[in-house]
C-alpha cells in the first residue's frame, strides 16, 4: 500500500511538473519550441519606449511579426547561413566588442571613476625624493636602489628634515633648487602609482616606498585643498630674459606701470594688449589665454589670476620668472558635477595603462576567488628546480617530460598540468635571458593562469550572464535575418528584372503624377530673339531640333532649350511662370520663357516609379515566401498561454 501511494504521488508530481513545463511553451514552429519567456522579452523590448503610442502592439498583434521573424531565422539555419565564414567572423567581431564590460571588474571601474573625481576636486601639495631605477635594471641594481631609499626614509621618519635629505640625495635634478617640492597637483597629472600613493598618504606624513617607471620614491604630503577650478584670463606682458640687468627690469616695470594706469582708468584692455604685450601669441587675441588650472601654470601667475574675485577684475602688476604681467579675469568655472565629466574621466582612465592594470588585477583576483584557484606548490617547486637548469626554451619539453602529467593548478572544473604550462613557456621563449628564474617563473605562471581564467570566463558568459546570452542571440538572429532577407526579398527586384516587369504588367496601376507642366524652358540670346521664337511657336508647333537648327549657328548659340516635366515646386522658373512663384535670383524674364502644357493624373511608368513598384514587388515576394515557410514549418500556438501575457502599458 505504501509503495502504491508513493507511486501515485510521484506520478501526480511528474504530471504537474510536466504540465507547468508545457505551459511555458507558447508555440512551436516546425520542431522548434518558443517559450513564453523568450517571446515576452522580445515583445516588451520592442514595444517599450516607442516614439508613437500608436505603434504599440498587443501580444496577439506582435505575435505575427515574431512568427515571421522566427520562420526566416529557422530557414536561414536550415540552409546553412550560420556556417558561412562571413557570418561566423561577423558574429565573432560583435561578440568580442560585447564581452568587454563582462571581462572587467565593473565595480572597481566605478570606484576608480569616483576616486578620479575626488582627486579632480581636491589638489595635494607634496615633496618627493627619487632614487633612479629603470624597469630594465638588474636585480643587483634594483636591490641597491631599494636599500638606498629605505635608508633615507628611515632618516626622515627618525626626525631628519625631508627637504634637506631630498636636496642632498634625490636623483631628480630639480631637487637641487626646489628641495623636492612639487607644489599642488591633482588627478592625471602624475604617473598613476605616484598619484595613488600621494593621495593615500595622510596629510603631514611620509609615504611608504613606491616604484614608478622612473625608480623608487618617497613622498611627503603637506596639504590638501579644494581645486579652485579653471580660469580664463587675458594678460599684458613685458618680457625680460633671465639674465636681464636690474636696469632693464626696472625700465620695463615703468612701461608696464604706465599701461596698468591706462587699464584701470577704463582703456580697452584688449587694445592695450594688442599694442603693448610682448606675448605675441596672445596679443593678437587681445591678450586672451587658454583655460588653465593652478597646477598647469607658472605658480606666481596662477596665484595672482585666481586671487581675482570677479570677471573683469584687473590684477596689479606682478612678476614671474619670465617678465612683468597685468592680468584680467575673463571667466572662472569650478569643478563640474560628476555626471557631466564622467565620460571624460572614464576616457582618461581607459587611456592610462597603469590604471587599467589595477582594474585587470582586481578582476583577476575576483576570478581566482570565485573559481577557487589552487596551485600545487610542491609540483611548482619541482618545476622551478628543473627550469633553473634549462638554458634554452626549446629544451623545456624534454627537461620537464617526467613531470608533464603532474597537476600544477586547478580551478572550477579545469585541471592544468606541468606539461601544458611548459608548452606555454616554450611558446614564450622562456627562460631566455631570465636572471632570477624562480621569481620570473612565478610571473609567467600568473600570466598563464590569468589567460586561462579569462578564456574560461569568456567561454561561459552566455550561461553565467543570461542578459549577455540574450544579446548575443539577438545579434546571431539579426545577422541571419538580414542575410537571408537580402537574398530572398531585397535583391530580387534588382536581380530579376523580367520577374519585376511581369509583376508590373499584371498589377493594377496605382502610381500617378499630380498636375505637371510638360514642355520647354527656352532661354534666348536677347529679347528680340525671344520675340521671334514666340511668334513662330504661336503660328505652328516646332521640334526642339528645328528651333536650334533655325536660330543657332556653328559659331553662336542664340537659343538654349531645356525639356521639363515637373510638378509644382520642382523647378523655380516653371513655378514663376505657371504657379506664380517668386522670381528666381538672377533670372532675366525678358529673354527666358516657358512653352508647353499642363497634364493631369498621368500614370507613372515602371522606370519612373521603379522604387515604388519594387517595394510592392518585394512585399508580394515576401508574402509568397512566408506562405511557403509556414507550410514547411507548421506553426502551433497555445492561445491560452498567449492570453495570459500582459500588454505593455
Amino acid at each position: 500500500m505504501n509503495k502504491l501511494v508513493t507511486f501515485i504521488l510521484f506520478s501526480l508530481l511528474t504530471i504537474s511538473l510536466s504540465a507547468k513545463k508545457k505551459d511555458r511553451v507558447l508555440m512551436t514552429i516546425g520542431n522548434l519550441p518558443v517559450t513564453v519567456e523568450e517571446f515576452t522579452a522580445n515583445y516588451q523590448k520592442n514595444n517599450t519606449n516607442v516614439l508613437d503610442e500608436k505603434d504599440k502592439k498587443t501580444p496577439t498583434e506582435y505575435l505575427d511579426l515574431y512568427v515571421n521573424f522566427k520562420l526566416k531565422v529557422l530557414e536561414a539555419q536550415k540552409l546553412g547561413y550560420d556556417t558561412a565564414r562571413s557570418f561566423i567572423d561577423e558574429l565573432k567581431g560583435y561578440r568580442k566588442e560585447l564581452t568587454r564590460p563582462y571581462l572587467t571588474d565593473v565595480s572597481f571601474n566605478e570606484e576608480m571613476v569616483k576616486t578620479a573625481y575626488y582627486r579632480t576636486q581636491h589638489e595635494r601639495k607634496a615633496s618627493h625624493l627619487l632614487i633612479l631605477c629603470t624597469p630594465e635594471a638588474s636585480p643587483a641594481d634594483t636591490l641597491a636602489a631599494w636599500n638606498k631609499i629605505a635608508g633615507l626614509r628611515k632618516q626622515i621618519t627618525d626626525g631628519a628634515d625631508f627637504n634637506d635629505i631630498a636636496e642632498k640625495n634625490s636623483e631628480d635634478p630639480s631637487a637641487k633648487t626646489n628641495k623636492g617640492l612639487l607644489g599642488y597637483f591633482s588627478a592625471f597629472q602624475m604617473v598613476y602609482p605616484f598619484e595613488d600613493a600621494a593621495y593615500r598618504t595622510p596629510v603631514g606624513q611620509v609615504s611608504q616606498i613606491i616604484r614608478t617607471r622612473f625608480g623608487y620614491h618617497i613622498i611627503q604630503v603637506q596639504d590638501e585643498r579644494i581645486t579652485p577650478g579653471e580660469i580664463r584670463v587675458a594678460h599684458i606682458m613685458k618680457m625680460f630674459p633671465q639674465q636681464a640687468s636690474d636696469e632693464t627690469i626696472a625700465n620695463l616695470k615703468l612701461k608696464i606701470d604706465s599701461i596698468y594706469q591706462k587699464a584701470i582708468n577704463g582703456a580697452d584692455f584688449a587694445e592695450l594688449a594688442k599694442a603693448n604685450s610682448d606675448d605675441k601669441q596672445s596679443a593678437v587675441k587681445g591678450g586672451e589665454m587658454n583655460w588653465f588650472t593652478p597646477t598647469n601654470m607658472v605658480p606666481s601667475f596662477a596665484e595672482a589670476a585666481f586671487a581675482l574675485k570677479n570677471d573683469g577684475d584687473i590684477s596689479p602688476v606682478i612678476r614671474t620668472p619670465y617678465g612683468w604681467h597685468i592680468i584680467k579675469r575673463l571667466e572662472l568655472r569650478t569643478t563640474q558635477p560628476l555626471e557631466k565629466i564622467r565620460a571624460d574621466l572614464e576616457s582618461k582612465i581607459k587611456q592610462n595603462p597603469a590604471i587599467s592594470k589595477y582594474s585587470d588585477e582586481s578582476f583577476d583576483r575576483k576570478l581566482r576567488a570565485e573559481y577557487q584557484l589552487k596551485i600545487d606548490e610542491d609540483n611548482l617547486k619541482k618545476l622551478s628546480a628543473i627550469v633553473a637548469d634549462t638554458v634554452k626554451a626549446k629544451d623545456l619539453a624534454t627537461s620537464t617530460s617526467s613531470l608533464k602529467g603532474n597537476t600544477l593548478f586547478s580551478f572550477q572544473d579545469q585541471v592544468y598540468t606541468i606539461g601544458q604550462f611548459a608548452a606555454y613557456l616554450q611558446a614564450q621563449k622562456f627562460p631566455g635571458k631570465a636572471k632570477n628564474t624562480d621569481m620570473e617563473l612565478k610571473v609567467m605562471l600568473n600570466k598563464f593562469i590569468n589567460q586561462e581564467l579569462l578564456s574560461y570566463e569568456d567561454a561561459h558568459l552566455e550561461t553565467k550572464h543570461p542578459d549577455f546570452g540574450r544579446i548575443i542571440k539577438e545579434y546571431h538572429d539579426g545577422i541571419l535575418l538580414f542575410n537571408i532577407s537580402k537574398d530572398k526579398i531585397w535583391d530580387v527586384a534588382s536581380s530579376d528584372s523580367a520577374r519585376l516587369q511581369k509583376f508590373y504588367d499584371g498589377t493594377s496601376k496605382k502610381y500617378f503624377y499630380g498636375d505637371r507642366y510638360k514642355g520647354w524652358i527656352i532661354q534666348a540670346k536677347d529679347n528680340a530673339t525671344r520675340t521671334k521664337i514666340e511668334t513662330m511657336l504661336d503660328q505652328k508647333e516646332a521640334t526642339k531640333q528645328e528651333l536650334t537648327d533655325l536660330f543657332n549657328t556653328p559659331t553662336e548659340n542664340n537659343v538654349q532649350i531645356t525639356e521639363v516635366a515637373v510638378e509644382k515646386g520642382d523647378n523655380p522658373i516653371v513655378d514663376y511662370f505657371i504657379w506664380s512663384g517668386p522670381k528666381p535670383t538672377g533670372f532675366d524674364e525678358t529673354t527666358t520663357f516657358v512653352h508647353g502644357k499642363m497634364t493631369h493624373n498621368e500614370q507613372k511608368t515602371l522606370k519612373e516609379a521603379w522604387g515604388l513598384y519594387s517595394s510592392d514587388f518585394q512585399d508580394q515576394v515576401e508574402k509568397e515566401w512566408m506562405a511557403s515557410l509556414k507550410e514547411k514549418y507548421p506553426v502551433k500556438i497555445n492561445k491560452k498561454v498567449l492570453s495570459k501575457i500582459p500588454a505593455v502599458q
